[in-house]
């Protein structure tokens, strides 16, 4: 949503923290942490001073609490951390004067509270969730103002309830009273699911988006339906006022955006333009020249008032980011999700090289790069693909290239040797040539599914892979045997890494929570790493230098380590709100790039034994 009074600033949220970003400065980030589960709610009041934002409900204490904290925007700094729901919060709205914050939730709640105190001044729990409450028309009656709402509420059948509401003081009962009155509809019923709500800007009248994408038009003053205006298909999602002209603005379920123009009965279409995938938010920029769009495909737009013409601010990925990849290049990556999307980011302005979708292909296991030309994936319909890193078109592919899906890809490339690493569910490790994509030999001794494969970073003729089966194995292609076998008795390896300096030892991370450091002379490991909280590390990473590991997994945090100083944890990085699948280090060592279960990918900068910052 877009600030009310800065022109370039908006705010957004991202897994579970507040990112207050630049519209002309993609660097110009600041982020606001203190929950713990993902954002399910945002709201600005009219001044920009202040920021509500509340999450679902945590899996982390007892009682699936979901707080509401607010922030101030000028310092950045939580004000209030307001408790009460529940599950979820489902929406956030500041009253006009900054006076009150309303909130609901999947518990059936309303709240709202007095932002002077942070206290409850009216509590309702109703029969069925509220899912829109909009604020009305302010009114003087006597030393304390009576505010006009807009509430509907799930009705439990094939219709929700609308109510006119006011929220007034009663000073004989000495509170805030939320009077309710249903709005009176057409004899004939309409069966409407309602997606969006606004106030018309003489605020006269209310206008709300519903299933069957046309938007329903009533009387503020007298509680009544006035008119039905076809909007859009598949939903009239959000709407958006523009307070000065008076037009309004509909995202539709089908991409559409329209622009109208009119008031209670007489509605015209004054412009129209169409978007990538369901429209779900609108919001006007404080110059009130452009507005923010975002839809559900990931895309985020800055969209000019007059025209509707559209430009793409940024992209994302909607499904769950399973892998990340970097090639030589410090200021490009590869990641991929569990729909079989894959895109290559720009780090210099967080944008979009290339995106491409195998969408019959099921999920992105895995992904590495051949030099910083083409990119390797491995899908869960047992297919290796590689793709052109800039236009991704379909350079080759090896179909069933396991028994299952792939797990695992690494590659080599020089003058002398270029080739393909690959690992799978089915406990075979396989090399192919890179020109023929022939298979040059494989290696079937694991008993559960391969994790990773490793090309060894000073010996490219040895390769190792981590299993399931708590064994690292080492495989000399000269010899085409397995030289080396390093197993424990439990702990599934999930990922793992090599050393760059000491011994080259290879680091495996393990679903108990450790750090496994492996040398080819000794059987047992020769270090060991428990990480503070215990729970399952997805991946390891070591630095480019040897001297940091990073690692990530279920606790939703990214850890780095110092293995110079003994392994001491040199910093803790929260910005996911679920599990971290991928952590990679850029080859200049200045940055970090984790991906998770919350679409979200983090780019975090690195500044030695100063610790890393998103």
């Amino acid at each position: 949503m877009a600030h009310p009074k800065y022109d370039n600033m908006y705010i957004k949220a991202m897994g579970s923290t507040v990112a207050i970003c630049d519209i002309n400065d993609p660097h110009n980030q600041q982020f606001l942490r203190a929950h713990d589960m993902e954002i399910s709610a945002l709201a600005i009041s009219a001044s920009g001073g202040l920021i509500a934002s509340s999450q679902v409900g945590t899996v982390h204490q007892p009682g699936y609490h979901a707080p509401v904290i607010v922030w101030n925007y000028e310092t950045r700094k939580d004000i209030y951390v307001l408790t009460g729901h529940t599950k979820r919060v489902r929406l956030l709205e500041f009253s006009p004067d900054e006076r009150f914050l309303a909130g609901t939730g999947d518990d059936c709640l309303l709240y709202i509270w007095d932002m002077q105190t942070g206290e409850v001044i009216f509590g309702k729990k109703f029969d069925e969730p509220v899912i829109l409450f909009e604020w009305g028309n302010l009114s003087e009656k006597g030393r304390r103002s009576t505010y006009e709402v807009l509430l509907v509420s799930t009705g439990g059948g094939p219709q929700d309830d609308v109510q006119h509401c006011e929220l007034a003081y009663d000073p004989i009962r000495a509170q805030w009273m939320l009077s309710m009155d249903n709005v009176n509809m057409p004899s004939g019923g309409l069966a409407r699911t309602y997606y969006s709500a606004m106030i018309s800007a003489d605020k006269q009248f209310m206008l709300c988006g519903t299933s069957v994408g046309d938007m329903l038009v009533f009387n503020m003053k007298n509680s009544v339906y006035r008119a039905s205006v076809p909007v859009c298909s598949s939903g009239l999602i959000s709407l958006c006022v523009n307070e000065e002209s008076g037009e309004v603005y509909c995202g539709g379920g089908d991409g559409t955006l329209k622009k109208l123009r009119g008031n209670d009965l007489r509605w015209e279409l004054c412009g129209e333009a169409m978007l990538d995938g369901k429209i779900v938010s609108l919001s006007i920029m404080a110059n009130n020249v452009e507005m923010l769009a975002g839809t559900a495909s990931g895309t985020q737009y800055r969209i000019l008032l007059h025209d509707l013409s559209a430009t793409i601010i940024s992209t994302s990925h909607t499904n769950k980011v399973t892998c990340s990849s970097f090639g030589s290049r410090s200021d490009v990556f590869a990641t991929g999700d569990d729909s079989g999307c894959i895109k290559v980011w720009d780090l210099s302005d967080y944008a979009t090289i290339m995106t491409l979708a195998e969408k019959k292909s099921g999920s992105v296991n895995c992904i590495c790069w051949i030099t910083n030309a083409a990119i390797v994936a491995g899908f869960d319909d047992s297919f290796i693909r590689c793709f052109d890193a800039v236009t991704g078109k379909k350079m080759w592919e090896i179909p069933n290239a396991h028994k299952g899906a792939i797990s695992s890809v690494a590659t080599h490339t020089d003058q002398r040797l270029a080739f393909l690493v690959s690992g799978g569910e089915d406990g075979g490790v396989r090399v192919w040539a890179l020109k023929n994509r022939e298979l040059m030999i494989q290696f079937v001794e694991h008993r559960r599914p391969v994790t990773q494969v490793v090309v060894d970073v000073k010996k490219p003729n040895l390769i190792h892979s981590s299993s399931m089966d708590c064994s690292v194995l080492s495989y000399d292609l000269i010899k085409e045997k397995r030289i080396k076998s390093h197993m424990v008795r439990e702990g599934s390896f999930l990922s793992m890494s090599q050393r760059l300096d000491s011994e080259q030892e290879l680091v495996t991370s393990d679903a108990n929570g450790r750090l496994l450091f492996w040398d080819c002379d000794y059987p047992e490991p020769v270090q060991m790493l428990q990480d503070p909280s215990r729970s399952i590390l997805r991946e390891v990473s070591v630095s480019p230098t040897g001297r940091y590991v990073a690692t990530c997994g279920n606790d939703q945090l990214v850890k780095i380590f110092d293995l110079v100083e003994g392994g001491k944890l040199l910093s803790v990085g929260h910005g996911h709100s679920e599990t971290i699948n991928s952590i990679q280090w850029s080859p200049d060592e200045k940055q970090l790039v984790s991906v998770g279960d919350d679409c979200c990918c983090c780019v975090w900068n690195f500044y030695g034994n100063d610790g890393g910052e998103a």
